[in-house]
């Protein structure tokens, strides 16, 4: 974000925060793109966050965005830095509400790098323990000729 505010106006670009999440723990400089009211972060509504041009977002904080109205398409780039420590559920939270045939999605991340925190035995027997950036490495869809790669 800090980098993006050299080429782009603040006035452009939104960050989405977990509703309770620690005001304090939200850096001075990032604090001004967010949206605090009465004790929580918030978001705008539908018509303030469609003037956005960036909007960041956690995975799992996306879905507010959703909930305000952003449609599956809106974003033509999705961008899903640091997919590695992320679970494929989690991933799939951006992904599902907001990408269409039409969205670039760019998933970057640290090879072997994986979520350690699934506490579920069960989740990670089935695969849970395994982010969404390291299936996608193993089954390479990069060296695809097809048109979704």
């Amino acid at each position: 974000m800090r980098g993006l505010k050299k080429a782009i106006p603040e006035s452009h670009m939104f960050r989405a925060n977990a509703a309770f999440r620690e005001k304090e723990d939200v850096p001075e400089d990032i604090l001004s793109l967010s949206l605090y009211k009465e004790e929580c972060f918030v978001c705008p509504r539908l018509q303030r966050l469609r003037e956005f041009k960036v909007i960041f977002s956690t995975f799992m904080s996306s879905f507010r965005l959703h909930s305000q109205g952003l449609p599956v398409g809106h974003f033509s780039h999705i961008f899903m830095v640091d997919a590695s420590s992320a679970i494929e559920p989690e991933a799939m939270v951006t992904l599902a509400n907001f990408a269409d045939k039409n969205t670039a999605v760019i998933v970057t991340g640290e090879a072997g790098s994986s979520p350690s925190w699934v506490r579920s035995e069960i989740g990670r027997k089935n695969g849970l323990k395994i982010s969404y950036f390291e299936r996608l490495c193993k089954c390479r869809p990069h060296h695809s000729l097809g048109p979704s790669f």
